[in-house]
């Protein structure tokens, strides 16, 4: 069995390294076409981010590409804000919120795949660490409701879907725990984006005027969403105080898993 494991983690290892050199092409080639684009097309870099501004706004393929962009962002270690707000900026708050549920949630699949088709590689050492452990046991014990948790609490974004695939978790669970719990975020990040200004102004070279509503929107939201936040996790250490207790009382018995096999996740569902 030790070879056996030897063998998987070397797998994994050397896919782990072929996705890193994968991205790192996709940073180089864009960093060269940009290059020829701005030495030898005679372009300034302010010309070079008002044509992609264009394609994306005015294109007919401009919000597909946005959202493979978002999709693929796992691969090519982009910042998830700065997608957000941009979609915001481009596309206004409607269309924007939408844009970024679809690419948002589907960058989440595609990180979720990665760990579970390399977990040893992307998030076996990781598991070890014994705060990281008592995250993983509440995940399998009821996928659902600590991935919305971890979601609701602004846990690392990237890091939940990895570690989430990295336990196989039931796939529709993970999902819909992340639409939901990825929401008030999304619309924080949108509705700032949104806020900011019209693109049109910095297409003709003005300073972009600001959405007051828009802003104070997304201001609100977000101290609602550090509130909720707090809230949450006070509730999580209350449960976590009460099954402590249960599980320290007479015999040890209290609320100690069986083992029977039987999780209050596969209500939801698997993949």
């Amino acid at each position: 069995m030790s070879s056996e494991r030897a063998a998987a983690h070397g797998a994994a290892s050397s896919a782990g390294r072929r996705l890193r050199w994968l991205g790192g092409l996709a940073w180089a080639a864009a960093a060269a076409l940009y290059l020829v684009t701005v030495v030898r097309g005679g372009s300034t870099p302010i010309d070079v981010l008002v044509a992609i501004v264009v394609f994306l706004r005015e294109h007919p393929l401009g919000a597909l590409a946005y959202l493979a962009v978002y999709a693929l962002r796992p691969l090519l270690f982009f910042p998830a804000t700065l997608l957000t707000v941009g979609a915001g900026l481009l596309y206004g708050a409607l269309g924007g919120v939408v844009l970024v549920m679809i690419g948002a949630n589907a960058s989440a699949v595609v990180a979720y795949g990665l760990g579970r088709a390399y977990g040893a590689e992307l998030g076996g050492a990781a598991l070890r660490h014994p705060r990281l452990q008592g995250v993983a046991q509440r995940l399998r014990r009821n996928a659902f409701e600590a991935v919305l948790t971890l979601r609701f609490v602004f846990a690392p974004y990237d890091a939940v879907n990895y570690l989430a695939g990295t336990l196989r978790l039931p796939l529709r669970a993970f999902v819909v725990a992340t639409v939901i719990g990825s929401l008030p975020g999304t619309l924080v990040f949108v509705f700032f984006g949104a806020g900011i200004g019209d693109v049109e102004a910095l297409q003709a070279g003005r300073l972009p005027s600001p959405d007051a509503p828009l802003l104070v929107a997304s201001a609100a939201l977000f101290l609602s969403s550090l509130l909720l936040a707090r809230l949450w996790r006070a509730r999580e250490a209350r449960a976590a105080e009460r099954e402590a207790r249960g599980t320290a009382g007479p015999g040890g018995s209290g609320t100690v898993d069986t083992g029977s096999g039987e999780r209050p996740d596969d209500t939801m569902g698997a993949a």
